[in-house]
C-alpha cells in the first residue's frame, strides 16, 4: 500500500495501475485512492515453482474495465485461466485458503519440532500419503518466514478466523480424553456428509500424485 501511494499521484491518467498480491481489498483501495485511471488488482493462483503459466489468476475490477482490459487478455495469451472476483469475495476465501491452511501446516510442523520427531526414521516407515503429507509441512518450513507471517496476520478478520480454528479443536478434547469411539465416528459421518461428492474427487486427485511420488521414490 506504501509503494501505491508513491506511485499512483507519478502515473499518466491513462496508465493502468495494476498489482499482482494476494490480498485485494486494501491495495485496491490505495490504488483507487491514489490514481485517476484504470485501475485492476491480480493474484496468480500459483508459485513461482511452477514450470508453467497454465494456470489460474484473479483478476479484481477496480475502474475503466475496458481500458484494463488488456493487461488480462494478456495474462490469457500467457496461458492463465482469469477468475473475475470481486475484492471481498477474493479476500474471504483466502482467509481459507491461504491463511487457514498455511497456519495448520505451521501447528504440525511446530508440534512435530516440540516432539523432536526423527523425521528420517518416520520416513524410513512411512506409507505414500504421510510422505506428501510431510512434504507440504516441510515445504512451507524451506520458505520466508515474513512471507507467511505477512499471510498469516494480513488483517484482524484472518486473525479471528486462525483463533476460531485453535479454540475448534479444543472442542475435541473431551472426545480424545475419555476415548469416545463412538463420538469420532459420528463426527466423522457428519463431516463427511458435509463435504459430499468433494471427498470421491479428492481420491482420486490424491491417488494420482501418491502414484507419481511412489514412482519417484
Amino acid at each position: 500500500v506504501d509503494v501505491i501511494r508513491l506511485l499512483g499521484p507519478r502515473l499518466p491518467a491513462r496508465c493502468v495501475l495494476a498489482d499482482i498480491t494476494s490480498i485485494k481489498g486494501a491495495p485496491l483501495e490505495a490504488m483507487l485512492a491514489s490514481h485517476p485511471g484504470p485501475v485492476v488488482g491480480f493474484h496468480p493462483l500459483f508459485g513461482p515453482t511452477t514450470s508453467t503459466m497454465e494456470q489460474q489468476i484473479v483478476a479484481v475490477p477496480g475502474r475503466c474495465d475496458e481500458e484494463c482490459q488488456w493487461v488480462s487478455d494478456q495474462w490469457a495469451a500467457w496461458g492463465c485461466i482469469v477468475l473475475r472476483v470481486d475484492a471481498e469475495e477474493h479476500d474471504r476465501l483466502m482467509a481459507i485458503v491461504q491463511a487457514l491452511g498455511h497456519f495448520a501446516t505451521f501447528a504440525m510442523g511446530d508440534f512435530l519440532c516440540r516432539r523432536n520427531v526423527d523425521i528420517g526414521r518416520t520416513l524410513e516407515l512411512s506409507s505414500p500419503i504421510y510422505r506428501l503429507e510431510l512434504g507440504v509441512i516441510g515445504r512451507l518450513f524451506a520458505r520466508d518466514p515474513s512471507l507467511y507471517a505477512e499471510i498469516l496476520f494480513a488483517s484482524p478478520e484472518r486473525q479471528a478466523l486462525l483463533l476460531e480454528f485453535v479454540e475448534a479443536l479444543g472442542r475435541h478434547r473431551a472426545m480424545l480424553k475419555s476415548g469416545d469411539k463412538e463420538a469420532f465416528r459420528a463426527e466423522f459421518c457428519r463431516i463427511a456428509e458435509w463435504f459430499g461428492p468433494f471427498s470421491e474427487q479428492a481420491m482420486r486427485e490424491s491417488n494420482f500424485l501418491i502414484d507419481k511420488l511412489v514412482g519417484r521414490f
